[in-house]
């Protein structure tokens, strides 16, 4: 589940429990004044059938006199009218039932306190289970008095179920709808509050994180919202620019890297050309005291000029590939920065038994790229092409477009990629050449590059010897 999934729950479960609980509470709190009120009310009503006996006896008769019990009929009779009386008895100075309405069940039995009310005591109650199995009752005990002496007493019982349990019937659906309702104003206003307050800013986290991935280092986040939200978008900003700093900085070391090998190919390569130059002007010096003809002076000339040429070619090729490129992506002619690539690397030594064939190259789809970076990427996967095959052997590199992409494929003719380092090919620092001839940062930030414009570079399969290094780039519309 989600973040705010499991806090809702959790608030949800915890408004239960607090809803639940305080209203139990206050169950036990109304079920405890409910039990000392129908106890006031046992000992008010026992009281009051007391005081009206006592006032229609007879005091010259015995209170089992016929006549006295008649009048003690009409007292019980009118009290156990009132709803909640469920028996009245009364009895007489020994003990001894006088009247009882209704008649008393089998196994009816008086507590002790009843000589105790017959002694004087004031009313007193007890709790007992119901005869009829009816649940509990509640027997109040009062002395009937005249003239001072007590001439009897009083038993009257009333129904008395648990407090708690007769709260709770008359509550008990208020309480579970006021509890689910607390519980959707709780999910509601969670739902509310989490999503503007986490969830959105999380979400927005995760977009420029993705996007970020995808090669897209300019992300930024507006550091906008609670405390700890402003902060994770000004960390999060803080990410960014560090790795675009430091990703531009590998680029450029490993574009310096590939520029020192190449500027010690050109060094070699200009040896000759030199020598060359240095000769003819000897043989034109040595005109001086040897003429040699006007032909021959101007074929000199021209081949100073052509070898001059050539260096001048191959060191401003040089030159155009160490510049900083810009990273704006645009329409380019992938087969131009191929040419491009491989006259840069001509000079080189160990490019010289290297021949590169180019598939169709007229049918080519352009792509959108920065052009320099492109050929940054070019040149490395040449070199290290040059390198697998020890200087000797053939690059193929094939172009197909489908749904929009375009893959540009380089297969050479060396041993392949073992499948032990198949894996780690792609890891940054990792090489397989000797110490000191490779940074291996080559592949690794080539792949950085090709994804900053949606593409990717990945080792591919071609079925035979060799390796297979795929370009994917976007499409031209």
């Amino acid at each position: 589940m989600g973040i705010r999934a499991q806090i809702l729950i959790g608030l949800t479960l915890v408004t239960l429990f607090a809803v639940l609980s305080t209203g139990y509470l206050a169950l036990w709190a109304g079920g405890t004044s409910l039990r000392i009120q129908r106890e006031s009310t046992a000992v008010a009503l026992v009281t009051a059938a007391a005081a009206s006996a006592a006032a229609l006896l007879d005091d010259n008769l015995p209170v089992t006199d016929p006549a006295n019990k008649a009048r003690l009929e009409t007292v019980g009779r009118s009290l156990s009218r009132e709803a909640d009386v469920s028996q009245i008895v009364f009895f007489g100075p020994d003990k001894q039932v006088v009247v009882a309405r209704p008649g008393r069940l089998p196994g009816d039995s008086d507590p002790p306190l009843l000589l105790a009310v017959l002694g004087g005591v004031p009313p007193l109650f007890h709790y007992r289970g119901a005869l009829d199995g009816s649940g509990t009752e509640l027997m109040a005990f009062g002395p009937i008095k005249v003239r001072n002496q007590v001439v009897g007493a009083v038993r009257l019982s009333i129904s008395a179920p648990a407090p708690t349990t007769v709260v709770l019937r008359r509550s008990g659906w208020v309480l579970l709808t006021l509890a689910l309702a607390d519980a959707l104003l709780v999910l509601g206003l969670g739902y509310f509050v989490l999503t503007q307050l986490v969830v959105r800013p999380l979400q927005t986290v995760q977009t420029a994180t993705a996007r970020v991935t995808a090669g897209d280092w300019e992300q930024e986040i507006e550091p906008t919202g609670s405390r700890e939200v402003s902060a994770l978008a000004a960390a999060f900003n803080q990410m960014t620019a560090s790795l675009a700093s430091q990703r531009e900085q590998l680029i450029r070391t490993e574009k310096l890297a590939s520029v020192g090998q190449l500027a010690a190919g050109v060094a070699h390569e200009i040896g000759n050309p030199l020598a060359a130059i240095l000769g003819f002007v000897d043989l034109l010096r040595a005109g001086v005291d040897h003429p040699v003809s006007p032909a021959e002076q101007r074929d000199m000339l021209d081949r100073v000029k052509t070898e001059t040429q050539r260096i001048h070619r191959t060191i401003e090729d040089l030159l155009a590939y160490s510049r900083p490129s810009r990273e704006e992506a645009a329409p380019t002619d992938a087969v131009k920065i191929l040419r491009a690539s491989q006259g840069l690397l001509e000079p080189q030594k160990r490019f010289r038994m290297v021949r590169v064939v180019t598939e169709s190259p007229d049918t080519w789809t352009r792509v959108v790229v920065s052009p320099g970076r492109l050929q940054q990427v070019f040149v490395n996967l040449l070199l290290n092409a040059a390198d697998a095959m020890d200087g000797e052997g053939t690059v193929t590199v094939s172009c197909s477009a489908a749904e929009r992409r375009v893959r540009i494929s380089f297969t050479d003719s060396g041993p392949g990629v073992p499948s032990e380092l198949r894996r780690k090919i792609f890891d940054p620092f990792f090489t397989t050449k000797p110490v000191g001839q490779g940074t291996g940062l080559g592949l690794a930030i080539s792949r950085s590059i090709l994804e900053t414009f949606g593409g990717g570079l990945e080792l591919g399969s071609n079925g035979g010897p060799g390796a297979t290094f795929v370009v994917t780039l976007p499409a031209v519309d």
